[in-house]
């Protein structure tokens, strides 16, 4: 290698990077990005999903990612700032319900609801015959029937020697038979919780012909009616700020504990298998166009970002630091001398 070898080496290597460089302007870089992605969509179909990728090497990234990768501890904070920007953002105040969703698009997705029979019919079943349902109806009818006798007698009062003759009546009732009234309490429970259960299937039946005729969604639509002209603002009286904040955050928890457990592992690598299965023999290019994916929206959104970042780039020197990093080892290899 002579000193003579070496600065032609070095004048050749700063010719071709001053080139790359200058490839970069926008308009060059625009004719050269449509041609390669012209070219990458070509060879795209002479080669298919399973030639340029196994299923198990995509399962390890979606592992790695879905549940693997550690939530960082930022993450929380991050969704308290978002809930206050959320929660506070302007256009809460600008836009009503009917912005957001349609009339039609209300109606359709009511519909796909109740289309679901089996699944409405077991939710209206269980909350039915739920023991908490139970308690609180009868407890309901208790205290109704309760508030009826107080009433009766408040209304007795009214009637000259009324009220003293059941004032008479209930302490000769004590005194005969203590602890009659507890008794006649409690049998009063058990009758009303024996005949509630009666009620509440008669209002399952009910409901589910409500639902039936029709009677059930016209409801749904007149509510959305009243409300669709509100603005979204109007949550605010429901959910407070710290509210929202507390369902994000717990939201993220339950997705942690959900992302951890085999089931979701499990989940995760059918649904790949199922991808595969289904596109593992389909060339690339019949495949992303599938996705949705042309020719002019890869041009355009590597345009959309490419720019900005290159003109960043360069103006720091950092392109021409990284191209002289990766050709230096080659314009100064003896192989390379030699030839000069």
């Amino acid at each position: 290698m002579t000193d003579t070898q070496q600065a032609k080496a070095d004048q050749l290597m700063n010719a071709q990077i001053a080139w790359i460089i200058a490839q970069l302007d926008k308009k060059t870089l625009t004719k050269i990005v449509r041609e390669e992605v012209d070219l990458a969509f070509k060879a795209a179909k002479t080669l298919t999903l399973n030639e340029v990728v196994s299923v198990d090497t995509v399962k390890a990234t979606a592992r790695r990612y879905a549940i693997d990768m550690d939530i960082s501890g930022a993450i929380p904070e991050l969704i308290g700032e978002i809930a206050d920007r959320l929660y506070n953002h302007p256009g809460h105040d600008k836009n009503s319900f009917e912005d957001l969703i349609s009339d039609q698009e209300v109606a359709e997705l009511l519909d796909v609801a109740l289309e679901m029979k089996a699944l409405r019919q077991r939710l209206i079943s269980e909350i039915g015959g739920s023991p908490l349902t139970l308690n609180l109806i009868s407890d309901m009818l208790y205290r109704g029937i309760q508030g009826f006798i107080n009433q009766g007698t408040n209304m007795a009062g009214s009637i000259p020697g009324a009220s003293s003759l059941l004032k008479l009546g209930k302490s000769a009732v004590s005194k005969a038979a203590p602890g009659l009234e507890k008794s006649a309490e409690s049998s009063i429970k058990k009758y009303i919780a024996h005949n509630t259960r009666s009620i509440i299937r008669q209002s399952e039946k009910r409901l589910e012909k409500t639902i039936e005729s029709g009677e059930f969604r016209q409801a749904v639509l007149d509510f959305w009616d009243e409300i669709k002209e509100q603005k979204v603002a109007s949550l605010r009286r429901y959910v407070t700020r710290d509210e929202l904040e507390d369902a994000m955050v717990t939201g993220l928890e339950a997705w942690k504990q959900f992302r951890a457990t085999r089931y979701f592992g499990n989940l995760l690598d059918a649904g790949v298998d199922f991808f595969f299965q289904k596109y593992g023999e389909t060339s690339l290019d019949k495949l992303v166009k599938e996705m949705g994916v042309t020719k002019k929206m890869v041009s355009d959104e590597i345009m959309h970002y490419a720019p900005q970042a290159i003109d960043a780039l360069n103006e720091k020197g950092l392109i021409e630091a990284a191209l002289r990093r990766r050709l230096t080892p080659f314009w100064h290899a003896d192989s390379t001398l030699a030839l000069l």
